[in-house]
């Protein structure tokens, strides 16, 4: 039989159920990504993410060419046309059967939809595969049969159902015979750099995200609960890319961490087990996705929200995005995402809520704004952590709960290290200073006085929710 791998967000040889049933079934396997630049910008995924994609193709190229499997890149117009370009080249190859592993999505539930029954009608098998998650979608209910839409229950639920033969897996072992006609072909992906982040902070490939995943539980893990907090520690495993394109797989990340911990989720060392919730967050984001299609359509989880009468000043929108907004731990993570390609994740939540709450700005327009700037932008993350962060979302905040940034920022960059590592105009404001945005305190420094005033926006947002719940009659 000879059939296709259709590589996705799994751009990995290990813990890829799809190659692994391509290799037991077929006897010629062919490899392909289609790639639709139209598509890429539609969901504002980064051009720093996509220079990432193309070089771990390259490397994923080398790795599947040890297996005598070819890696064929082919260019779509768009998801709508990709299902039709697919089915052409399988048809073309003399391909009977497809595998692929599952993406999230509403978009890309449709494409594959479409996939499967145009290749069904060319009688070509298609077959697909979880492995983004332990459980398929929608598998844990609650008591009411119902999705669940508070993590703490669902991560109770998905450690009771767990067996640990869910992690079992294989790296391929199978070699095919080198019969194909066709050869690795990347260079049909062409790529313009526009970014002016530091790349380099990411090497590409397998090997570097199982050494980055090893040194972090090896070095780092143990202390995860304590140090995940301060972005001067660099306390966190910063795998995110690897695991947003599929380079490393959430079952190889829990399997490594429950080895350091007897296999505990729940006891044992806390650093351990609250790296492992951050991983079951993932899946509980796509389950979000999966059970509830409307936040792949730009709406929010909690219906009220929609009544919120957001405001928009391009003036502050234009110094949030520049890292300008007077505050300066607000600045600093904007300042290192643009810088890395990436942000610490308590300053995600200090930025997002900063815009949603403090600027009482849209949260869609800030979702936006971190896919078009990371490189380890994943829809189902981002969207889960932004309608936190703005009270529309499952599991959300409160809506009157709102960070303080200049709490945070003592609290989490108690010495304004980090704050001058990425404010350079600031490295000369004493510690007790720099974290209290005053008119007059950084005018020597060329660093912006304040855009807004904390408390007379706290107000504001709290009044804008109350209207909204009382327009729906809450």
């Amino acid at each position: 039989m000879k059939g296709i791998v259709w590589f996705r967000s799994d751009l990995r040889i290990d813990d890829n159920p799809a190659l692994n049933a391509a290799l037991s079934n077929c006897d010629e396997v062919l490899a392909i990504y289609i790639f639709s630049q139209s598509q890429w910008e539609i969901h504002n995924e980064s051009n720093i993410k996509q220079e990432f994609l193309f070089k771990n193709l390259t490397e994923l190229k080398g790795s599947l060419e040890d297996l005598n499997i070819p890696l064929i890149a082919i260019n779509a117009d768009s998801y709508k046309t990709l299902p039709q370009d697919l089915s052409s080249f399988a048809v073309e190859q003399k391909i009977e059967h497809v595998f692929c592993n599952n993406e999230f999505g509403f978009n890309e539930a449709v494409r594959d939809q479409n996939s499967k029954e145009l290749l069904k009608k060319n009688n070509i098998q298609f077959s697909s595969f979880n492995d983004q998650v332990i459980y398929d979608p929608g598998f844990l209910k609650t008591g009411q049969g119902k999705p669940f839409s508070v993590f703490t229950p669902f991560k109770r639920r998905w450690v009771e159902h767990f067996e640990i033969n869910f992690l079992e897996f294989e790296s391929p072992s199978k070699k095919l015979k080198n019969n194909s006609t066709i050869q690795s072909n990347l260079s049909a992906l062409k790529f313009v750099k526009t970014h002016s982040a530091n790349i380099d902070l990411w090497p590409a490939g397998e090997s570097a995200a199982q050494e980055k995943l090893k040194n972090f539980l090896q070095s780092k893990a143990q202390f995860y609960n304590e140090s995940r907090n301060s972005p001067i520690l660099d306390g966190t495993s910063r795998i995110s890319p690897y695991l947003a394109l599929g380079i490393l797989s959430p079952k190889r990340c829990i399997l490594e961490g429950l080895k350091l911990n007897n296999f505990e989720f729940t006891s044992g060392n806390k650093g351990i087990c609250k790296w492992i919730d951050e991983i079951v967050w993932r899946e509980f984001y796509r389950n979000i996705m999966h059970s509830f299609a409307k936040v792949s359509k730009n709406q929010p989880f909690q219906d009220y929200t929609n009544s919120i009468q957001w405001r928009f000043s391009s003036e502050e929108l234009e110094a949030f995005h520049a890292g300008k907004t007077g505050f300066p731990i607000v600045d600093a993570g904007i300042r290192q995402m643009l810088a890395e390609g990436w942000m610490h994740n308590r300053l995600r939540m200090v930025v997002a809520m900063f815009f949603t709450k403090n600027m009482l700005h849209d949260w869609r327009l800030g979702e936006k704004f971190f896919m078009q700037h990371l490189i380890d932008g994943d829809f189902s993350s981002n969207n889960g952590g932004w309608q936190w962060s703005s009270s529309t979302g499952t599991d959300s905040a409160p809506y009157f709960r709102i960070f303080n940034p200049i709490t945070q920022s003592q609290n989490f960059d108690p010495n304004g290290e980090f704050i001058k590592k990425f404010i350079p105009e600031l490295k000369d404001v004493p510690v007790a200073q720099i974290h209290q945005p005053k008119d007059d305190l950084f005018s020597s420094a060329d660093y912006p006085s304040p855009i807004l005033d904390l408390k007379e926006s706290r107000l504001r947002a709290i009044q804008a929710f109350k209207d909204a719940r009382e327009v729906s009659g809450i």
